[in-house]
Formats: C-alpha cells, structure tokens, sequence
C-alpha cells in the first residue's frame, strides 16, 4: 500500500447533494454538474473550485440525508494498493462516517455531510470505498 496525498475542497455538514455516493470525477463537466447540485441550496452558489484535470482527480464522498446535526463524513486516507491479477493497481479510499453519540446535543435539522477531496491522477485499474 502506498499513500497518496491528497487536498480537501469542501467538507461539511449541508450539501445540496442529497444522496449517498461515493464517486471519483475525472473530467469538469461532471465535476461542474456536480458543484452545482450540492451548492444548489447556496444563495449565492459558490464558484465552482478550480481543478487541472491533466493532473487531478475528485473524490467525493456524501453521506445522504441525516435527520439531524452531529453526523459527518472524513475521507480518512487514500492509497494504492497492487493487484497480483492486474497491471495497474487499485486506489482504495478509506472513509469514516461519524454519527452523534447517545445524549450529545445536536441540531434538530436535516444535515446532508459531505467531504470532496483532490488527488493526482493515477491510472489504476478499479477503486474501492472502504469504511474505517
């Protein structure tokens, strides 16, 4: 396994962007696309951040609605791992998705937690998500 370094863009707890995914973004049309579903709930949305797509890919990771506050996703490390099958290796993203514990005060509010992180383009051959 080697680590990959990576840049966290946005983490949060109020993403426009409702549902559960997990999902790696190569290219800025799906990465405008998708800047635009989970800043719709912004008034004004922020401008998009910019990525070099030559060099760089996005993870995104949301944890789909919560009923209230206190929950949060952290994309925790990412590596490379070799596969003895395949030439190219596997990226796997590690996860925690934490919830609020017994008799912590949270909001009373929908939350929608997300962490969208950029790493350098590597050729591998699939990616799995795995939760810490």
């Amino acid at each position: 396994m080697k680590n990959i370094d990576f840049t966290t863009i946005a983490r949060g707890a109020d993403s426009g962007y409702q549902s559960a995914s997990q999902m790696v973004i190569d290219n800025s049309e799906q990465w405008n696309d998708l800047w635009q579903q989970h800043t719709s709930n912004a008034e004004p949305p922020p401008p998009v951040p910019k990525v070099d797509f030559t060099s760089y890919n996005v993870v995104a990771v949301f944890a789909g609605e919560q009923s209230t506050g206190g929950y949060s996703v952290e994309i925790l490390t990412v590596e490379t791992k070799n596969s003895q099958t395949k030439d190219l290796p596997s990226l796997v993203i590690t996860v925690q998705y934490n919830q609020p514990k017994p008799g912590d005060f949270v909001t009373e509010a929908m939350t929608y937690p997300y962490h969208m992180i950029k790493i350098p383009k590597i050729d591998v051959n699939k990616v799995v998500f795995e939760q810490a």
